[in-house]
């Protein structure tokens, strides 16, 4: 623009200084400045004028050009940030699932037993035996489950309730898929007495969400539509050679209108698994823990008590 109003201002001061030559050459002159005298001039005037306007279009178009993009990239940002809760909820729907998967990885050698009285104390014998009956194949070895426990809650006041669940890892991948795999075969296992099932151990959050996805996986074997789980968690069905899975609450109503299935309501089951305690039922405070210093403290003054006891009879009995 600079150079366009320098080179304006350089002819029109051409023209002036052309007219003002004409004009002080009237004495001599034999005819006075003509009309073609004056288009001329004005000629290079307006076209001196109009490659100013045509430069200045074009800056302002340019202009124009970079005002719509940060209108567009704010009106996108603006979008974004109107309504935070919405990317919150995404970013620990997306948290929630990684710590899942990373608790159902922990948990991948564990198997849940079902059912198993209370009265059964000696629970890795137990189940030592209840595998080998399932496999059909010799006795196990001790080491072939690492550990095994009582579900941790307290057990039931009331000796009509249902049991404590029984978890056990097993370090042999391969021997806790084959018990899996026979476990398949029928619902119910019956051992010494005792009437069991058997489940692979999962956390809370997946068991949630598989129980709130119960009317949908009853469409789906209604449709006979076969159905997977997948890890992290999501409910899979392949479809034409693609893909199509339920891994969040808001993928419900796109899977459900994907394979032509009627609405369903789904209670969100993320809001289920981190919700907070109600005012009805507030949270418990923590158990005071002993201090492991008193408590030592106490066995060393027992210890020398007794200690003391004995060596007074050993001098009493030499008396």
């Amino acid at each position: 623009m600079a150079a366009a109003s320098l080179t304006t201002e350089t002819s029109g001061q051409t023209a002036i200084a052309r007219l003002e030559r004409l004009i002080a050459e009237l004495p001599t002159r034999a005819e006075l400045p003509t009309r073609l005298d004056f288009k001329e001039m004005l000629d290079q005037m307006q076209a001196a004028v109009g490659r100013e306007i045509a430069e200045v279009r074009a800056d302002l178009s340019a202009v124009g050009t970079r005002v719509a993009r940060l209108e567009e990239a704010a009106a996108s940002h603006i979008s974004c940030t109107a309504n935070p809760d919405l990317l919150t909820n995404q970013r620990l729907s997306d948290m929630q699932r990684r710590i899942d998967d990373l608790e159902n990885r922990s948990r991948r050698h564990n198997i849940r037993v079902r059912g198993v009285h209370e009265g059964v104390t000696e629970v890795k014998e137990f189940l030592l035996g209840a595998f080998t009956h399932i496999l059909g194949c010799p006795n196990l070895p001790y080491s072939a489950i690492d550990r095994a426990h009582r579900a941790l809650r307290p057990r039931a006041a009331m000796e009509s309730a249902p049991p404590r669940d029984i978890i056990c890892h097993i370090p042999d991948f391969a021997l806790k898929e084959a018990i899996l795999l026979k476990a398949r075969i029928r619902r119910k296992w019956r051992f010494a007495n005792e009437s069991f099932e058997l489940f692979q151990d999962l956390s809370s959050h997946t068991l949630t969400a598989r129980r709130e996805l119960r009317p949908i996986t009853q469409l789906l074997r209604e449709a006979d539509i076969p159905y997977r789980w997948g890890f992290p968690f999501s409910l899979q069905v392949r479809r034409n050679n693609r893909l199509i899975a339920i891994r969040a609450p808001s993928d419900v109503a796109p899977f459900l209108a994907e394979l032509n299935l009627p609405p369903t309501e789904v209670p969100d089951w993320e809001l289920l698994t981190g919700a907070t305690p109600s005012a009805d039922k507030p949270a418990r405070p923590p158990r005071p823990q002993k201090s492991l210093r008193k408590g030592r403290r106490a066995e060393d003054r027992l210890l020398a008590d007794s200690q003391s006891t004995v060596w007074q009879d050993s001098q009493n009995v030499a008396a």
